[in-house]
């Protein structure tokens, strides 16, 4: 099971521990998890300096942390000994201080979605199960996150990836944005990562730069690990600090409470969604008027969707909607499809085409046409184009 909300998680193993270390009367701050977890929650920020997470010392202030070397991450993240590693703890501090706020919006965004990614996730058990908190880092969990490079969506797909992981991107549709397609479009690649890549933390580096940066890293250097390439910085930034960024948002995701941030997460109240069918393409706004929901309640719930209009190419789009208003959308259907395409043709541009002369082959005008496409400027139609004719 993936774990879930402010679940503490507290290895069989500190506890034991702990037990034992309280019989022999030892120094209180040798008890997990008072010694471990208060190095982040007591801690000032001075000057942006990690003060007291950066000297702490597992060997001198915790006992029993067991050890990292030749361990897969996340099994070194379920029993804390990752917190052996001096960058995790450092990404630990910032993201309980300086992007306190950051963590905070992450982790309460993440309910939003939880259910739907967790639902896929089960049914790729032959991956880590917290690889479902990748968004954490990659987006803040906002589908509609874009990043400096144009990478899109809670997973941040690059559009020269779109295709090769079977995403559909044109002028109504982006399916990086959307919260399952490109769920599973994520998982793919990281499995493809971790064939190339079988440790985790360079399969998550290669998620990050691509597989061809970090093998030409190795080939390069003849380094074959992620932390030693990342501390020699033999990686660019963000990639060098990909992996620590995310086992430290994971952390207090799992530990929330332990990390003294539970009660500044807000968990949305959640409604029940189902997907309807539609039978021709339609526009959100008359989907709106028979269902009652608000138009941005479904712009929300599909944000795939980049005009109010479902894709006209797509015959039978599945539309998500409140539970609550499918059996209105379903007794309405004949009122939901009337100012709508009855479908459409697609036209690829061939050299010497023109939009008159595409409108006067199919018997339509020139004016629909250049507003099904969003063409502005009729002269400036590029070969190769796909170009939508309604029927």
């Amino acid at each position: 099971m993936v774990q879930m909300k402010n679940q503490t998680f507290i290895p069989r193993l500190f506890i034991i521990a702990a037990l034992t270390v309280s019989m022999v009367a030892l120094p209180a701050p040798k008890l997990f998890p008072w010694g471990l977890f208060s190095i982040f929650t007591d801690a000032v920020p001075i000057d942006g300096e990690t003060d007291t997470a950066g000297v702490f010392n597992p060997e001198r202030d915790i006992l029993y942390l067991p050890m990292t070397e030749g361990r897969d991450i996340f099994e070194t993240a379920r029993d804390l000994s990752i917190l052996r590693n001096s960058e995790v703890r450092k990404h630990l501090y910032l993201y309980l201080t300086s992007k306190r706020a950051y963590t905070v919006r992450a982790i309460s965004r993440s309910y939003r979605y939880e259910d739907a990614i967790i639902e896929i996730m089960r049914e790729n058990d032959d991956l880590p199960e917290e690889l479902w908190l990748l968004p954490l880092l990659e987006s803040c969990f906002n589908p509609h996150a874009v990043s400096s490079s144009r990478a899109i969506g809670l997973w941040q797909i690059m559009k020269n990836t779109s295709k090769p992981l079977g995403l559909r991107v044109d002028r109504w549709i982006d399916e990086r944005r959307s919260i399952i397609k490109s769920t599973e479009a994520a998982l793919r690649h990281l499995r493809t990562m971790q064939k190339i890549f079988p440790r985790w933390d360079l399969a998550l580096a290669a998620y990050n730069g691509g597989a061809g940066y970090i093998r030409r890293a190795m080939d390069r250097t003849g380094i074959n690990g992620y932390w030693d390439l990342a501390a020699r910085g033999l990686l660019r930034t963000e990639t060098g600090e990909y992996v620590p960024k995310f086992l430290a948002l994971m952390l207090i995701y799992q530990n929330q409470r332990l990390f003294g941030i539970a009660d500044e997460i807000v968990i949305p109240v959640k409604k029940e969604s189902e997907i309807v069918e539609l039978k021709r393409p339609a526009d959100l706004a008359d989907v709106a008027r028979i269902s009652g929901v608000p138009l941005r309640t479904l712009r929300e719930l599909n944000p795939d969707l980049r005009t109010t209009k479902t894709p006209p190419a797509i015959a039978q789009y599945h539309l998500v909607v409140p539970a609550e208003a499918r059996d209105r959308i379903d007794e309405d259907s004949d009122d939901l499809y009337k100012n709508g395409l009855g479908g459409v043709i697609e036209y690829q541009v061939k050299k010497g085409d023109t939009i008159s002369e595409i409108a006067r082959r199919y018997n339509k005008k020139t004016s629909r046409i250049l507003r099904l496409n969003g063409i502005k400027n009729a002269k400036s139609l590029q070969i190769g184009r796909i170009i939508y004719v309604p029927k």
